[in-house]
């Protein structure tokens, strides 16, 4: 699989809040971040995307993560 970093300028408080939710659900151990964020990313493609090909490819990821 192809990774890609993403560098972004956010808000620290947003960031702030955004750890503190991974702490709280998941106790940030490595990997938590980017899970974390990877999940919302997915979210939001699934939430917003018009297309169903988008959000067929993220329930077929999220279908193989979990195996």
């Amino acid at each position: 699989m192809a990774m890609t970093q993403v560098n972004a300028k956010i808000d620290n408080k947003i960031l702030e809040e955004f750890r503190d939710v991974i702490y709280t659900k998941k106790g940030l151990r490595k990997g938590d971040f980017k899970d974390s964020l990877e999940d919302a990313l997915l979210d939001y493609i699934l939430r917003y995307s018009k297309s169903q090909s988008a959000k067929e490819f993220v329930r077929n990821f999220k279908e193989s993560k979990h195996n």
